[in-house]
């Protein structure tokens, strides 16, 4: 799981790089649907912005179901973005029966005092919120990178930090 860290006074311009890397009537940018050379591409686009990529990876085998997988990652990455001062998360919105149980994840680390109770988190879906593209962007050339496929996520190493969970 991925966020992408920016400052509040470059959040229009950096929508605006990622809309104009859209092709054609694609409503958003989706990392896994993208050509290599364009993943490229977006790579290369992403180093030129004022952002900073957070990643948290859970390795775990085939007994561990996905969705806990995900809700470490995503603790752990909540912790993260408030450590690293940020006021407002927006968190890529799925099923309402899956966004219900992250915000129960969230509930909970607040009554747990492990997140601040001023840390404004909403769910939006990725198609309206292109800053959403950024994290998707660098989770998937992050897994890609996991798979022997190192490339872009070279390119994005450097304003990347990679956080083990458990």
């Amino acid at each position: 799981m991925a966020a992408v860290v920016i400052d509040s006074v470059d959040q229009d311009d950096i929508r605006v790089a990622l809309e104009s890397l859209r092709v054609g009537k694609s409503p958003r940018l989706h990392w896994r649907d993208e050509p290599v050379k364009r993943q490229f591409a977006i790579a290369q686009r992403l180093t030129e912005m004022p952002i900073h990529g957070i990643v948290t990876i859970y390795i775990h085998d085939r007994a561990v179901r996905t969705e806990r997988a995900r809700r470490r990652c995503l603790e752990r990455l909540l912790g993260e973005v408030s450590l690293a001062g940020c006021s407002e998360v927006v968190i890529e919105a799925r099923s309402a029966e899956q966004d219900h149980l992250d915000r129960g994840l969230l509930t909970g680390m607040r009554r747990a005092r492990t997140l601040p109770h001023d840390l404004v988190v909403r769910w939006q879906p990725s198609v309206s919120e292109p800053l959403l593209w950024a994290a998707d962007a660098v989770v998937g050339a992050t897994t890609w990178w996991l798979d022997d496929r190192t490339g872009c996520y070279e390119m994005l190493a450097p304003k990347t930090r990679l956080v083990c969970v458990g």
